[in-house]
C-alpha cells in the first residue's frame, strides 16, 4: 500500500458546514425538532449531531454554532515548511534511499520528515498529514521493468492505426492463453464464516492435471461482437504436453475464419507459441489472414486479458478435486460472455484502442 496524490480538503467545506449549521439555527427558531431539521438539511451525519446543535442553540444562541476554526492540536509543521513535504514526496522514495519496493508508507514519511525538519510525527500523524497534502492511500499499480513505452507508443500510434484501416472486412482481437491456478496465485474473493474461525477448502495434494485456455476476441462488421476459445485438459501423465501446441491455436484461428467467413487480422501477443515457425508457416500458406504482433509487455492492450481477469474473478475461492469438474465451470464462464457482447466491447474499449468499424462490408 503506497500513497498517491489525491485531492485533499479546501476551504469551501468549513464554510459549507457553518453555513448548514446556520440553516438549522434558523429552524430552531421556528420550534422545528431535531429530528425533522437533519431531514430538512440532509445532514450526512447521524440525527445525535441535530440534538448536539440544538443544545449549543439553546445555550449561546446562533453564535454558539458559529465555526470555531480547525480543531485538534497545533500542527508540528509551520506553513512555511507544509509546502516542501509534497514536493519530497513528489520525487518518490528512491530518491530518499527506499529503493526495494518505491513505495511510500507512513512509516517513512515520519522518517522523512524527522531527516529533513528535525520533527518527530506519528505514524497515525503522519497519515493525518498525507490526506492534509492531497494524498491518499492507494495500490500501487504494477509495470514489467522491461516494457518499453516508446514500442507501445509506436505501435499505438502507427501499428493501431494499419490495423483498424478502412476495407477492413473482419478484425480479430489479440489471443491469449491461461492455465489451472494453484492456491498461491488464486485470485482471493469473499468467503463466509464465522468471525473467529478462518474457513478451510479441502484440496487434492496430488497433480491433478492442467487445463489450457486459449480465447480471441472477434469483431465483424454489422455483426455482435464474438468471444471464441479453445480448452484442453492435460491429465497428469508423466511424459505428455502441459500445454498447448501451436497446432491448437492454428485451430483455433480457422474455426474464427470458418464462423465469420471473411479474411480476418489477427492481432497476436508475443507468447511463444504465437511465434513459432509452424504458425507462421501456416498463416503464409493462407490467403485471408493479416498478422499483427503486439509490443513486448504490453498486457494493457490485450483485451483478452480482461476476459481471463474476469473469469478467474469468479472462480475465485474455487477448489475443485477434478479436472473434468474445473474445465465444465470454465466452460460455463466463457459461454455467459459469448451471449455478452456489451461486456466484450467494455474490455476493448478498456485497452483504450477504438475501433470505429464500418456499418457494412
Amino acid at each position: 500500500m503506497g500513497y498517491a496524490d489525491g485531492g485533499g480538503l479546501t476551504a469551501a467545506g468549513p464554510v459549507r458546514r457553518e453555513s448548514v449549521r446556520m440553516r438549522a439555527a434558523e429552524l430552531f427558531e421556528q420550534r422545528v425538532k431535531p429530528t425533522e431539521v437533519a431531514r430538512r438539511l440532509r445532514v450526512r451525519v447521524r440525527v445525535k449531531s441535530a440534538y448536539q446543535w440544538h443544545q449549543l442553540w439553546r445555550e449561546g444562541g446562533a453564535e454558539a454554532l458559529n465555526s470555531r476554526g480547525p480543531g485538534g492540536s497545533r500542527c508540528r509543521l509551520s506553513p512555511r515548511c507544509l509546502v516542501k513535504p509534497a514536493a519530497y514526496l513528489e520525487r518518490g522514495p528512491a530518491v530518499h534511499g527506499w529503493v526495494e519496493d518505491q513505495v511510500w508508507t507512513a512509516a517513512r514519511v515520519v522518517t522523512l520528515i524527522r531527516r529533513k525538519f528535525h520533527v518527530t510525527y506519528s505514524v497515525s500523524g503522519a497519515t493525518r498529514l498525507m490526506h492534509r497534502l492531497g494524498f491518499s492511500p492507494q495500490v500501487p499499480a504494477r509495470r514489467v521493468a522491461e516494457r518499453n513505452e516508446q514500442a507501445v507508443t509506436v505501435w499505438n500510434e502507427v501499428t493501431w492505426a494499419e490495423v483498424r484501416g478502412p476495407g477492413r472486412p473482419a478484425g480479430v482481437t489479440s489471443a491469449s492463453r491461461t492455465r489451472q491456478a494453484s492456491p498461491a496465485d488464486r485470485p482471493g474473493g469473499a468467503h463466509g464464516g464465522r468471525r473467529g474461525r478462518t474457513p478451510v477448502v479441502t484440496v487434492s495434494g496430488h497433480r491433478a492435471g492442467r487445463l489450457s485456455v486459449a480465447g480471441l476476441i472477434a469483431m465483424r462488421p454489422g455483426s455482435r461482437t464474438r468471444l471464441c476459445h479453445r480448452l484442453v485438459t492435460h491429465p497428469a501423465v508423466k511424459g505428455k504436453r502441459r500445454s498447448m501446441s501451436e497446432r491448437d491455436f492454428i485451430a483455433l484461428v480457422d474455426g474464427v475464419h470458418h464462423l465469420v467467413k471473411a479474411p480476418i487480422v489477427r492481432v497476436w501477443d508475443r507468447l511463444n507459441t504465437h511465434v513459432l515457425r509452424a504458425v507462421s508457416e501456416s498463416a503464409a500458406r493462407r490467403a485471408w489472414p493479416t498478422v499483427f504482433l503486439l509490443p513486448a509487455y504490453a498486457p494493457d492492450l490485450n483485451p483478452v486479458e480482461w476476459v481471463w481477469a474476469h473469469v478467474k474473478r469468479s472462480l475465485s475461492n474455487l477448489a475443485v478435486m477434478a479436472l473434468d469438474r474445473l474445465e465444465a465451470l470454465v466452460r460455463n464462464r466463457l459461454k455467459r460472455l459469448q451471449y455478452r457482447p456489451d461486456t466484450l466491447n467494455g474490455f476493448i474499449a478498456g485497452t483504450g484502442l477504438t475501433l470505429d468499424t464500418p456499418t457494412s462490408s
